[in-house]
């Protein structure tokens, strides 16, 4: 099963700094400008897409040279799911500020969602050159060479990912689900359960470690996984909210905790053949 990556849309606030060189006039414009993108962040938070949009032309109107908003209004299409016009925006963002890696990132999200891998490697690849730790790059750009079929590049790009943040989940999930479908159970085992660790109702990850232990005949422990998953699916269900955690982070796209608990016990009761999933 090929991973899928979840947009992760990246904001980008600036700052107000007056230059001295600056006329009263200019000042006012560019105060105006990041006024306007700052507020359209705001609203893209909130899911106002509409409202978002308009404010980040608005500060373009008033500044066409302004990458940050290019950038916003590139995000907001990528959430939209308008692809090719957030390529568009994102790259206009790069010619201005050709070292933005934020918005190589983001150009790398277009790409990922256009099937286009080779150009979405290439963006990451810009995105990390610019920012050598940037672990969500590094992270998709492992998705990326997975979704392309290359595994290995893919399993050096999620170590790349852990060893830049410690505590990244969903890289830690996805490098054992790589090594999982390479067949490297014993290794995959130790970094989905590092996975679980930094995020135990984290359904998906509960999943994928039950599988992992079901393909090495580990039985009891895949139990042990269902159970889990059970009692994670009784907590949402409950509250709405596990520690603290949002609802709809607890509930994967794959399917709710207890989609994935009867998965489980298919596999384990009945037969089923299953396999780990990014997502």
């Amino acid at each position: 099963m090929k991973l899928l990556v979840a947009v992760t849309m990246t904001f980008v606030l600036t700052t107000y700094a007056v230059n001295a060189q600056e006329t009263w006039s200019t000042k006012d414009k560019t105060k105006t400008a990041v006024f306007l993108n700052e507020q359209g962040v705001a609203e893209l938070r909130l899911g106002h897409h509409v409202d978002a949009i308009e404010l980040f032309k608005r500060a373009l109107e008033i500044d066409p040279d302004f990458a940050v908003a290019y950038n916003n209004l590139g995000v907001t299409y990528n959430a939209l799911g308008r692809y090719d016009e957030a390529v568009v925006l994102l790259m206009r963002a790069i010619r201005i500020k050709p070292d933005y890696a934020e918005s190589y990132y983001d150009l790398g999200v277009s790409y990922l969602k256009l099937h286009q891998y080779q150009d979405s490697v290439k963006a990451y690849q810009q995105a990390i050159r610019f920012k050598p730790n940037f672990s969500e790059a590094q992270n998709s750009l492992g998705v990326a060479y997975n979704d392309w079929g290359k595994r290995e590049e893919a399993i050096r790009a999620y170590y790349a990912a852990i060893q830049s943040r410690q505590d990244y989940a969903q890289a830690y999930n996805n490098l054992g689900t790589a090594l999982a479908e390479s067949g490297k159970y014993e290794q995959a085992m130790v970094f989905l359960r590092r996975a679980v660790e930094l995020n135990p109702n984290w359904a998906l990850a509960q999943y994928n470690l039950g599988v992992v232990f079901l393909k090495t005949n580990d039985r009891g422990a895949a139990l042990a996984q269902y159970r889990m998953l059970k009692s994670i699916s009784e907590n949402v269900n409950a509250a709405g909210v596990v520690d603290g955690a949002v609802k709809d982070l607890v509930v994967n796209a794959v399917g709710s905790a207890s989609t994935l608990a009867e998965k489980l016990y298919a596999g384990i009761y009945r037969g089923k053949v299953l396999v780990v999933s990014s997502k």
